[in-house]
């Protein structure tokens, strides 16, 4: 580059931080991410640096089970505490190992569960990480799957390719 030979205030050289050539002051601008660089050098910053994610909620507002009309229906012989590991219904027909079960809560709410091992008498043991979030008293509702139409699917009949 050809130097001017007259003197202008405030004027000084600069190397252009992209190209490694001297130029002045005037001839160069501060790119986005802070380089000096000379004007034919000078690049907009992406507008797709500008784009931020929105947040996905995908939360299923009511979820709940489905419940066929085929659903068989018991009641609990004896009231089950908080973290019961078993509970103990009027019948265990149709019951076997890795069963849903949906047992009616104090709260009316039903917390669905899968009975571990076939049952012993009257009483059907829950899985050890699915113990009772809340009190059940002594003849509260427990819905059991279809004896006729196997509906419900066990954690057995769950593989990773499923998921």
């Amino acid at each position: 580059m050809v130097v001017r030979k007259r003197y202008v205030h405030g004027e000084h050289l600069v190397v252009c931080d992209i190209t490694g050539m001297r130029r002045y002051r005037s001839q160069c601008r501060f790119m986005w991410d802070g380089n000096l660089v000379q004007k034919p050098s000078w690049n907009q910053r992406e507008a797709q640096d500008f784009v931020h994610g929105l947040i996905d909620d995908q939360s299923v507002v009511d979820s709940r089970p489905d419940i066929l009309d085929t659903v068989g229906e018991t009641t609990l012989s004896a009231a089950a505490a908080k973290d019961a590991k078993s509970v103990t219904l009027v019948t265990v027909a149709g019951i076997a190992d890795g069963d849903s079960i949906g047992i009616t809560l104090d709260d009316t709410t039903i917390h669905w569960t899968f009975s571990d091992g076939t049952p012993v008498g009257t009483t059907v043991t829950l899985p050890v990480d699915a113990t009772l979030p809340s009190a059940a008293a002594s003849g509260n509702d427990v819905l059991l799957p279809s004896i006729s139409s196997r509906e419900y699917i066990s954690p057995s009949d769950v593989s990773a390719s499923d998921l």
